[in-house]
C-alpha cells in the first residue's frame, strides 16, 4: 500500500504495516529524446507506411474548461479526418468498406436469437394489452349503446301512450258518428305502428278504397231475415233417402261425402295390406 506523504496530516491515523513512499516526478528531458529517436521513423518512408496526421496549429486550451476542451478535440479529429481522406485519396489506397464485405458478428447466433425472441415476446405482449384495452372500451360503447336503446325504448312507449290517449279523446265523437269506425281502427294502427299507412288519393275518411253497394248488397246482402236454406221443411222432414247417394248421409254435401265413401268396399288394415303387397 502507497500512500503519498505529502497529503498526510497529524490528525490521519497510519496502518502501522503502511510503507510511507514519495512520488518524485522528474522531467528528463534528454533521456526522453534519447528514446524518441530510438524509435523514430524514417522520414522517406511514404505516407502508406505511417499514416501519421498532424494538427499545423497548436492547441492552448485549459484543462479545465470541459467546453472549449471538447471543442479543441473536436476540431483535431475532424481535420486529421479530412487530411487522411485526400491523402489516402492520393494515393489510391482504399478506405472503404466494399459492398461485398462479410465481418464476423460481435454478438454470436444464439445470443442474437435469444435477444429476437425477447423481441418477440415484447410485441406479442403489447399486442395482446392492445387488444384487451380495445376489448373493454368495446364492452363501455356497448353498454353505451345499450342505454341508449332502453332510453330510446322508453321514448316510444311514452309516444306510443300518448298516441293511444289521444285516440281515446277522438273515441268518443266517434261513437255518436259510427260511419268513422273504420278510420278509428286505421288510426290506432298507425299509432301503434312506427309507420303510418300509406293512404291512395281516392281513399274514404277510414283510410279503404269504397266499395260500390252492388258489391256490398252480392256479398253481405240487404239485411233483415235471412233465406233459412238449411231450416228443415214438410218436405225434408218426410224424406229420408239418403243425400248424395250414400248411407250415412248427413248435413250438406260434407256428410255425404264420408258417407258414400264409407258405403262403398272397407279398406284393409295397414298388417293386411302388407302381406298381400308380400304374397303378390
Amino acid at each position: 500500500m502507497e500512500v503519498d506523504v505529502d497529503n498526510l496530516s497529524d490528525a490521519d491515523s497510519v496502518d502501522e504495516d503502511a510503507v510511507p513512499q514519495q512520488k518524485i516526478e522528474i522531467d528528463n528531458k534528454i533521456a526522453l529524446e534519447r528514446i524518441r529517436e530510438t524509435i523514430k521513423l524514417d522520414s522517406s518512408l511514404p505516407w502508406t507506411e505511417t499514416l501519421t496526421v498532424s494538427y499545423p496549429e497548436t492547441i492552448d486550451v485549459d484543462v479545465d474548461d470541459d467546453l472549449n476542451r471538447e471543442l479543441a478535440f473536436y476540431k483535431h479529429a475532424l481535420h486529421a479526418a479530412n487530411a487522411a481522406r485526400a491523402l489516402a485519396a492520393k494515393h489510391k489506397l482504399p478506405f472503404t468498406r466494399p459492398a461485398d464485405y462479410f465481418a464476423e458478428m460481435v454478438k454470436s447466433d444464439s445470443h442474437m436469437e435469444r435477444i429476437r425472441q425477447r423481441l418477440l415476446d415484447e410485441s406479442a405482449t403489447i399486442k395482446r394489452s392492445e387488444e384487451k384495452r380495445k376489448e373493454r372500451e368495446g364492452k363501455k360503447f356497448g353498454k353505451q349503446v345499450q342505454m341508449e336503446k332502453l332510453q330510446e325504448r322508453e321514448r316510444n312507449k311514452k309516444d306510443m301512450e300518448e298516441r293511444l290517449k289521444g285516440l281515446k279523446r277522438k273515441r268518443k265523437d266517434t261513437l255518436d258518428n259510427p260511419q268513422e269506425d273504420d278510420g278509428f281502427d286505421v288510426a290506432v294502427e298507425d299509432a301503434i305502428s312506427d309507420r303510418p299507412s300509406k293512404r291512395s288519393k281516392d281513399a274514404g275518411p277510414g283510410g279503404k278504397r269504397p266499395v260500390p253497394r252492388q258489391v256490398r248488397d252480392k256479398k253481405f246482402g240487404f239485411g233483415g231475415a235471412r233465406k233459412r236454406s238449411k231450416q228443415n221443411t214438410r218436405d225434408s222432414t218426410d224424406n229420408f233417402e239418403p243425400r248424395g247417394g250414400s248411407a250415412r248421409g248427413g248435413k250438406g254435401g260434407r256428410g255425404g261425402a264420408r258417407g258414400g265413401a264409407r258405403g262403398g268396399t272397407h279398406r284393409l288394415g295397414k298388417s293386411k295390406r302388407m302381406a298381400a303387397r308380400g304374397r303378390s
